[in-house]
């Protein structure tokens, strides 16, 4: 022993020796899998799933997405053959790199030297697959800039058609964020976000040789959002996230809310807060498992969920601008006896939640709350280590990935709302999809008008900015336009979700130079007219970009993003009058309505999404659950929609609002929109509906505000001549103007009571 550590130099030697043996035996399988191997087993972890699906004789053409430059390397960690790849040519250029990518025999294609250079990099990819090898292709011709999947390139096809072989679709996951990735708008020179950083390789089931772009990138798609289902296992709920934020970064910005009594409050003060109240709330709340909150978006609402959630307690914010009874049925559904608010609120908007359930109003705890106690629970911040908060001291380990974390009661637009149960893990997911989409930073501040009975505000303005220290800005009532306009201008807010409704709104009231320094605007909840966006981005050199959910998806499941253009690279983030693309992590699909089988490209039909942000399920309603969420977690959103050939989803109407005249099928939404063109405005002066007919089963009813630049009946002849079908167009008798429009907390028409209000004034009208 003495010997070898008076000698290390001799172990040493022997060590290098042993190297050289085995290098010599192997020769470039083991110089190529060396580096892998100690690459995938400190900063990576590579996880695979289904590589049995790659046979493990004759040939096989792997296609796979492309996040990172080290994606052929975490490939060839999982696969049990040697595999081709096709390679940038000027990666050969590269000294070091150079070596290792001609040990492992790659096949280079140089885009930029014209078409034969790539029909000779074809074909020598379909030789290999003629010599039985396996042969791997980044269908996107690039790496992805954006997070989101790309179009994919046709270059597999003819590969496949000279000599047919088995398509594997692969899926890279959770790369994006690492650091060879292009998140934060770089591929190099930033920090791992944790070491070892875990990375997952799907290997999906074999294709046929004839399979198309469409229906190979779809396959993508699905392994990316059957991988996001099985890494709910090592999830963490949002909020034990949120504590090691805090304990992390105590001094950044948290929550601005003017109507505060402090109108800015650190990660470390709102911890601070958490942990003070946790006390006093845990005895008042004690074995209730739901907890109603009766709060605006604001400090108040924010810490109340957060507490909620510290205490494994199911949230269930209450819908204020709701008519009292679907309000009352929503406590009586949950069991509420407890609702968490404040007197300044409960004094604006009052409400009776019935019999047996108790107001506590958090103010009430601040007179209680002494200099030392926060003080302590400051230097405990300070000085004690995040884990040990997290585990010990607040005992947030016990809560799992499954528990419920709380009821959202959809808007109930089309009907009777409904409690939408979503999971820790549901929210979780959501939250990680919608931060690789969006990119958000701990400098953005997130202007949060939307309430948190809203899902969106729910998720993306509350949890969103929590997981990456980003701080957030509230304002109780998105109607105040010109406040909010203000307030977006004061804080310097960067990121911005709202509506097409409170867009209108802020397009009329706001000042050019009030928007200025958003760099996202997500509009969601109904329909963006193009000529809204237009004319937003023109007054405020912004442009709104539409996004797509619901509450049942957690809710986030598609958004447009901003395109990126560098020198030659130009990749589509935006298509005007899509709801762009499905989120990472999740996947979408069209099937007919009736036969339930998939659609393929460019082809209406119903639109169906799944992923780890599908609902738990619809509370004490699960034969609804079972007729919304079907084999194989897909949730049918009701919309009908179509999928083109870069990925992105155009919606075409809704289920449920469709007319059935004479025995035929009349898209409502599309004769309302007709009607907003004629009248040239953006605003919402017209619903559209239909009533029961005793002649032709349905008959259409307009209903209207006050017209000033033209009259009903010049509308109507205008509708007949823009060569819709005659079955479209209403009766001129069935134009009846009204006093308001009756609209959502959501921004969303209220379809429901659109349809009692037109049984009302036709049946008067006759």
């Amino acid at each position: 022993m003495d010997f070898l550590l008076e000698n290390w130099w001799v172990g040493l030697l022997g060590a290098v020796i042993l190297l050289a043996v085995l290098a010599s035996i192997f020769r470039h399988a083991f110089l190529v899998r060396l580096p892998i191997w100690i690459l995938t087993h400190t900063i990576y972890r590579a996880r695979a799933h289904g590589v049995q699906n790659v046979p493990e004789t004759g040939p096989a053409l792997l296609v796979s997405n492309h996040v990172s430059y080290l994606d052929a390397f975490l490939i060839l960690a999982v696969a049990k053959r040697p595999v081709r790849f096709l390679i940038w040519a000027p990666f050969l250029g590269i000294p070091g790199l150079r070596v290792i990518l001609r040990l492992m025999n790659v096949i280079p294609i140089q885009g930029t030297a014209g078409p034969r250079a790539i029909i000779q990099a074809l074909r020598a990819a379909s030789e290999a697959l003629t010599n039985g090898e396996v042969v791997c292709i980044f269908a996107e011709g690039g790496i992805t800039r954006t997070g989101f999947i790309l179009p994919f390139q046709r270059g597999f096809e003819q590969i496949v058609k000279k000599q047919p072989a088995p398509i594997i679709p692969i899926c890279i996951d959770h790369v994006w964020g690492s650091i060879f990735s292009f998140q934060g708008g770089k591929f190099f020179w930033k920090l791992p976000q944790r070491i070892p950083y875990l990375v997952y390789v799907n290997v999906g089931q074999p294709l046929p040789p004839t399979a198309d772009v469409f229906t190979v990138r779809q396959a993508i798609q699905r392994l990316s959002a059957e991988s996001a289902v099985r890494r709910n296992k090592v999830r963490k709920p949002v909020h034990r996230t949120f504590v090691r934020m805090a304990v992390a970064h105590p001094l950044r910005s948290c929550i601005l809310d003017a109507n505060a009594a402090k109108p800015e409050l650190k990660y470390g003060e709102v911890l601070v807060g958490v942990k003070v109240l946790l006390k006093r709330l845990k005895p008042l709340l004690g074995d209730d498992a739901m907890v109603g909150v009766w709060l605006p978006p604001g400090a108040g609402s924010a810490m109340a969920n957060i507490i909620l959630a510290c205490l494994g307690k199911t949230s269930v914010n209450l819908n204020y601008t709701s008519a009292p009874n679907l309000v009352q049925s929503a406590i009586k559904q949950c069991n509420i006896k407890k609702v968490l608010s404040s007197k300044l609120f409960t004094h604006k908007v009052p409400l009776d939640p019935g019999p047996g359930v108790e107001f506590i109003n958090l103010e009430d705890f601040r007179k209680d709350i002494t200099t030392t106690e926060r003080v302590l629970a400051l230097l405990g911040i300070w000085l004690i280590p995040g884990w040990i908060h997290e585990y010990w001291l607040m005992g947030l380990g016990g809560h799992k990935i499954d528990d419920l974390c709380t009821i959202i009661f959809s808007s109930g637009s089309t009907g009777d709302p409904k409690g939408v149960m979503l999971t820790h893990g549901n929210v979780a997911a959501n939250a990680e999809s919608t931060i690789q989409a969006i990119d958000p930073q701990h400098t953005d501040r997130l202007l949060g008008i939307l309430p948190f009975f809203h899902s969106f505000g729910y998720t993306v303005t509350l949890w969103v900015p929590l997981q990456v220290g980003a701080s957030m800005v509230y304002h109780a009532n998105p109607l105040q336009q010109r406040e909010v306009g203000e307030l977006c201008k004061k804080n310097q807010c960067t990121i911005f979700l709202a509506t097409p409704t409170f867009l209108r709104g802020y397009l009329r009231r706001c000042e050019p130079d009030d928007f200025k320094s958003l760099r996202i605007l997500v509009c969601g909840a109904e329909k963006m007219p193009p000529t809204l966006a237009q004319e937003f981005k023109q007054k405020f050199s912004v442009e709104p970009m539409e996004g797509y959910g619901c509450t049942e998806l957690s809710p986030v499941a598609c958004v447009n993003v901003p395109n990126f253009e560098e020198g030659n690279v130009r990749q589509t983030g935006n298509k005007p009058g899509t709801i762009g693309q499905p989120i990472p992590g999740v996947a979408a699909r069209i099937v007919d309505r009736v036969s339930m089988q998939d659609l393929p490209q460019g082809k209406e039909g119903l639109l169906l999404m799944s992923g780890a942000n599908v609902m738990k399920g619809y509370l004490g309603r699960d034969d609804l659950t079972q007729k919304k969420v079907v084999a194989g977690g897909w949730y049918i959103t009701g919309d009908l929609a179509f999928i083109d050939e870069d990925g992105f989803i155009t919606i075409t109407g809704r289920e449920e609002r469709f007319a059935k005249i004479g025995g035929e099928m009349v898209p409502l939404e599309k004769v309302e929109d007709e009607i907003h063109l004629i009248m040239k405005t953006n605003d919402k002066i017209c619903a559209v509906t239909a009533i029961t007919d005793a002649k032709k089963g349905e008959r259409i009813i307009v209903l209207h505000l006050a017209m000033t630049e033209t009259n009903p009946k010049d509308v109507w002849k205008q509708l007949n001549e823009r060569g819709l079908p005659n079955i479209y167009v209403p009766s001129q008798r069935d134009f009846f103007q009204v006093a308001e429009l009756p609209i959502l907390g959501s921004g969303k028409l209220d379809l429901k009571k659109c349809k009692q209000m037109a049984q009302e004034v036709a049946g008067a009208g006759e």
